[in-house]
C-alpha cells in the first residue's frame, strides 16, 4: 500500500531519481512571464466581473451600485482559469518542462485535504478568539457576501499560488535552496497585502509568517499547486463566508453568521480581519511547522539546483581507475 506523499525517492527500477523535480529551463523568463500572467488574469477577472454586471443590469458599475456576489463569483473564476492555462502554456513552452507541478495521480486527494485543512485551521482558530471573547456569533443570514467570500478565495486562491508558489517559491527553490526560496517569496507575499485598503503591519507580518509558511509548506511538500491552491481558498472562503472576518483587510464581510469581534486588535485581527490575530498567527505556523517537518522528512527540503550538479559530478570525479590509480 502506497504512502502519502510518497518518498522522495522513485521505485527501484529507477533508484536515487530524486522527486523534486527540477529540470525546467529559463527560468529568469518563466518569473517574469508569471509576472505578466498574473496582471493579465487580474485584468480579466476585473474586466469579466463588470460585463457580468452589464449584462445583468444593463448599465455599468458604479450607475446602479456595486458588483453583486454572483457577478464578482463569475469575473474571480474566469480569471483564475487564465492564470492556471497561462501558467501551464510558460512552464511547458518556457520552461520546457509540461504540467510541472500540476500533474499527479493524487490531485483529487491534495484538494480534498487543502479545502479540509483551509477550513479546521481557521474554525480553530475562530473558536480560541471566541474563547478569548473575542468573536460573539449575533445571528445567522444568508447574503451575497457569501459568493463574494468564494470569489476572494478562488481569485486569490489560483492567481496568488500561481505567482507566489508556481513562479516565486519553485524558482527561488532552484537558485537558492527550499529554506531561502521559503523564507523570500514569504516576506514578498505578505508584503503585497499592505496594498490592501485596511492592512495593519501587524496583520502584514502575520501572512508572512503564518499564511507564506503554511502555504509554501503545502507546494513544497507536495511539489505541486494543488494543496496549496485549495487550502488558500478555504482558508479565504471561511473566514469571509462562513465567520464574517474581513479577509486580509479588503474589507468588511457579510458571511453566514453575523458576528462581533470585540477585543483588542491583537486579539481579533482588528481592520486586518482574523488574520491580523495572534491566535490565528499561531495556529498556522503550529500547522505550517508540521507540514515542514513532514517535507524534511520525506526529503521535499532540498539546495540549489547547481550544489546538486556539482554534487552528482563529484562521485565521478572519484570513482577508481580501472588500471589501478587514484584520479588526481
Amino acid at each position: 500500500m502506497s504512502s502519502y506523499p510518497p518518498h522522495p525517492y522513485a521505485a527501484a527500477e529507477a533508484p536515487h531519481r530524486p522527486a523534486v523535480e527540477r529540470s525546467d529551463r529559463h527560468r529568469v523568463w518563466q518569473l517574469v512571464a508569471g509576472a505578466v500572467a498574473f496582471v493579465l488574469a487580474q485584468l480579466v477577472a476585473g474586466t469579466v466581473s463588470v460585463l457580468a454586471h452589464v449584462f445583468n443590469t444593463g448599465a455599468l458599475v458604479g450607475s446602479t451600485g456595486e458588483l453583486t456576489g454572483g457577478e464578482y463569483l463569475i469575473g474571480m473564476c474566469a480569471g483564475a482559469l487564465v492564470a492556471l492555462v497561462l501558467y501551464a502554456l510558460i512552464v511547458g513552452t518556457i520552461g520546457k518542462a509540461p504540467w510541472l507541478g500540476l500533474r499527479g495521480s493524487s490531485v483529487p486527494l491534495e484538494i480534498a485535504i487543502g479545502l479540509g485543512v483551509g477550513a479546521v485551521l481557521i474554525a480553530g482558530s475562530v473558536g480560541l478568539i471566541a474563547l478569548f471573547g473575542g468573536y460573539r456569533i449575533t445571528g445567522v443570514e444568508v447574503s451575497g457576501g457569501i459568493l463574494l467570500a468564494l470569489a476572494a478565495g478562488i481569485g486569490a486562491g489560483f492567481m496568488e499560488e500561481i505567482l507566489f508558489r508556481g513562479f516565486l517559491l519553485r524558482i527561488l527553490d532552484a537558485w537558492l535552496g527550499t529554506w531561502w526560496a521559503l523564507i523570500l517569496s514569504s516576506v514578498l507575499f505578505g508584503a503585497v497585502h499592505l496594498t490592501n485598503p485596511e492592512a495593519t503591519w501587524l496583520g502584514t507580518v502575520g501572512i508572512m509568517v503564518s499564511a507564506g509558511g503554511l502555504l509554501g509548506g503545502a507546494y513544497i511538500l507536495t511539489r505541486r499547486l494543488w494543496l496549496p491552491i485549495a487550502i488558500h481558498i478555504s482558508w479565504n472562503f471561511v473566514q469571509g463566508g462562513i465567520f464574517s472576518s474581513d479577509i486580509s483587510g479588503t474589507g468588511d464581510s457579510h458571511g453566514l453568521f453575523t458576528a462581533q469581534w470585540p477585543g483588542p486588535a491583537w486579539l481579533t485581527g482588528g481592520t486586518m480581519g482574523m488574520e491580523g490575530s495572534v491566535l490565528t498567527i499561531a495556529v498556522a505556523v503550529i500547522a505550517a511547522g508540521g507540514i515542514l517537518h513532514l517535507a524534511l522528512k520525506h526529503g521535499m527540503i532540498v539546495g540549489p539546483v547547481r550544489r546538486e550538479r556539482r554534487a552528482a559530478r563529484e562521485p565521478e570525479a572519484r570513482e577508481p581507475d580501472p588500471r589501478g590509480t587514484e584520479p588526481q
